[in-house]
Order: C-alpha cells, then structure tokens, then sequence
C-alpha cells in the first residue's frame, strides 16, 4: 500500500512538473514570434549535444549545442542565427541573440508572461546594466577571485519578458520585482539564508512563474 501511494504521489508530481512547459513541435524557429504562434520555419535533423565541463571551460558558451546532421545545414547557421529550437520536448534559446556568450540554453519554466532560463555571463555587461566591478559582489560572489575557466562555468538567472521581448538578468537585488506580488513566496525568500544563490533565485523564480500559470 505504501508504494502504491509513492508511485502515485511521484506521478502526480512528474505531472505537474512537466504540465509547466509548454510543448513546441519540433523544428527550428526563425524568430520569436515563431516561437509565440509555435510554428518552426525549418525542419531538419540536427544532435543535442549536452557540453561538457571541459569544453565550456576551454571556449566558454552555454549548455547546449546543435551538430547538424543533414548535410545542408550549416554550423555557422545553428549557431549564429536560428533563434530556438524544439526536439518536441525541449525548447532550446539562442542566447548569442541576446549578447549572452554563444550556443543555447534550455527554457526552464514559462507562463503568458516570461520565459525562465539559466546562461552565462553576458557578453555585453552594459546591455544588462552591470558593471564588472559589482560583479564579484553579486550572486553571493561566485564570481570573485577565480579564474577565467571557471567563469565560464558560471550560470545565472535570466527572464525572457514577452511582451518586450527583452532578456533580463534576475539578482538578489531585483527579484522581488518579480515575485512581489506572490506574498507568500515573498516572504519565504525574504527568509532564505543565501539570498544571492543561484539555485536559489532559479526555484524561486520557476516557482513563480509556474504559480501564474
């Protein structure tokens, strides 16, 4: 009996995490309008490839990389100017559209407002209002005294606003912004400990988002 009700409980959740994306027919997408009617403009075979650790330390980047499996699509294509792309589960944004490092990261969570996802330091630090000397002092300062390669490691949360269609980077100095008007949820970060963690500000924006679905 007490299995039963934690297969059910585990289903119950799987449902309710998957149910918090929406799906995208698989395919690439031109642009984000594409991506708001869920409509790709290009279809091809192309591989996910998860990157390893090694290989963003040596070139930097985000998580995600498209290796074209159809001989007519072009790497340079992939990675420089398709703007997302969707296997059918996943939706995966071109983060070199916005100035954040090159190659993809996955949307973690959405609603009728936001997309939700973690990626590199920006490119252009102007274009998200930071200047490098805060930098180290943020996001409870896992950007102090460590070396280039390590950096590129370094994920931090973003918000996608639909409406604008602008991307924003979500510290601990702003993500009440956000999440204000969740009381509840508010008052659970207000008590969090490590305010300025990474994961932190993700599960708490995931959770927001989600809320408002």
């Amino acid at each position: 009996m007490r299995n039963s009700i934690s297969l059910f409980i585990l289903a119950l959740f799987c449902n309710i995490t998957f149910a918090q994306m929406e799906s995208y027919p698989k395919g690439g997408y031109a642009n984000l309008q594409e991506v708001f009617d869920k409509t790709p403009s290009s279809e091809f075979n192309v591989e996910i490839e998860r990157r390893s650790k090694g290989k963003i330390k040596m070139v930097a980047g985000n998580d995600y990389q498209l290796n074209p499996i159809d001989k007519l699509v072009k790497n340079k294509f992939l990675k420089n100017e398709l703007y997302a792309y969707s296997d059918g589960s996943i939706l995966l944004l071109n983060c070199k559209k916005y100035e954040i490092q090159f190659w993809y990261s996955k949307i973690e969570a959405e609603n009728d407002n936001y997309f939700v996802f973690r990626a590199g330091l920006p490119s252009n630090f102007e274009r998200y209002g930071l200047e490098a000397s805060n930098l180290p002092y943020m996001f409870g300062g896992i950007i102090s005294g460590i070396s280039a390669a390590k950096r590129a490691l370094i994920r931090l949360p973003y918000i996608l606003d639909k409406k604008s269609e602008e991307v924003y980077i979500v510290s601990e100095e702003d993500i009440l912004e956000y999440i204000g008007d969740n009381k509840d949820l508010k008052e659970k970060y207000v008590n969090e400990p490590q305010k300025g963690d990474v994961d932190i500000l993700m599960r708490y924006l995931i959770e927001w988002v989600n809320s408002s679905n």
